[in-house]
Parts: structure tokens; sequence; C-alpha cells
């Protein structure tokens, strides 16, 4: 497992979303990625999308969890 896979499963569905929404990045899929992700856990889903994101980095995760964690 990537290490951002591990951080961000660290996460709830809630603070993916917010996270997701800091970074711009969006959950509309097209045909193809909603057949890959046809019977995935809503989190699962977030969490897969957003660890195949390379505009996200490991330091951006941790920065986000360091805040929520507060």
């Amino acid at each position: 497992m990537s290490i951002k896979k591990e951080l961000l499963n660290e996460l709830t569905e809630i603070q993916l979303k917010a996270f997701a929404e800091t970074k711009g990045v969006s959950f509309l899929l097209n045909k193809i990625q909603k057949n890959y992700y046809d019977g995935w856990d809503e989190r699962d889903k977030i969490v897969d999308i957003l660890t195949s994101n390379e505009d996200i980095s490991v330091g951006e995760i941790e920065e986000f969890i360091k805040i929520t964690k507060i």
C-alpha cells in the first residue's frame, strides 16, 4: 500500500470530500470509470481517486491531517 493511500485511509469520508474540494478534485466519472468503481464503497472510491491523483503530494495530505486533527 502506498504512503498516500495509508494517509488517506486515516480520514473519514467527510474529511476526504473536504480535502478533495480544497484540491479541486472532481468525482465526475466517465462510463469506464463508473463500471470500474461499480460496487465499491464510496469512501474506498474516494481514496482510490485521490491516491491516483499525481497533483496531490504526501506532504499536502499530512498537512490536512494535522489541521483536521486539532
